[in-house]
Order: structure tokens, then C-alpha cells, then sequence
């Protein structure tokens, strides 16, 4: 199977499949490791704004290594015959004056 971890609006379990968005539990994964991908869902969806990006430069980079360090460990625990790969699209980008 062919995943892809990508943030979405309104979206809380941020893994999706060729089908579309997967349901928490899917792909099964340990539960510390479905918390913290909960957690980066959680913090994109209380803090990203669809105008003007993140609130700060840090606070959009540290969102991005997040999603990196995530890739990795959700790579880690899937089958050796399936894989993931980040859809990461959320810049920082500010409102035009």
C-alpha cells in the first residue's frame, strides 16, 4: 500500500491511501506513535490560517521537521511492502496587502 501523511482542513487522522483519507487506525501503528500524528493533525488544524499561513516563521518550521520526523517513524512501522511519503504544501505564506 502507497500512503501519503499530508494535513488537510478539518482532517484529524492526516494519512491517506490511494482511496482518499484512511481512518484512524489506518495504517495501524503503535499508539504512541498514532498520539503524536494526532497531535501534528491537531496543531496544523488550531493554527494554521488559510490566509495567512503559520502565526510565526518558527512556528511554521517547526511544523515541517515535525512532519519529517513523523515520515520517518511511520515509515519505520508500516509493512516492508508499503510506503509513505509527505504531502507537505502548508507555507508560510502572509496575506497581500
Amino acid at each position: 500500500m502507497h500512503y501519503r501523511l499530508m494535513n488537510e482542513y478539518s482532517v484529524d487522522w492526516p494519512i491517506w491511501d490511494e482511496d482518499g483519507l484512511c481512518k484512524e487506525g489506518t495504517p495501524p501503528l503503535s499508539p504512541k506513535l498514532v498520539t503524536e500524528v494526532l497531535a501534528w493533525a491537531s496543531d496544523f488544524n488550531d493554527n494554521y490560517a488559510i490566509e495567512a499561513g503559520w502565526p510565526s516563521e518558527a512556528a511554521a518550521r517547526s511544523h515541517e521537521r515535525q512532519g519529517h520526523r513523523l515520515l520517518q517513524l511511520v515509515e519505520r512501522e508500516l509493512p516492508a511492502e508499503d510506503d509513505v511519503v509527505l504531502g507537505y504544501w502548508e507555507t508560510n505564506r502572509q496575506k497581500s496587502l
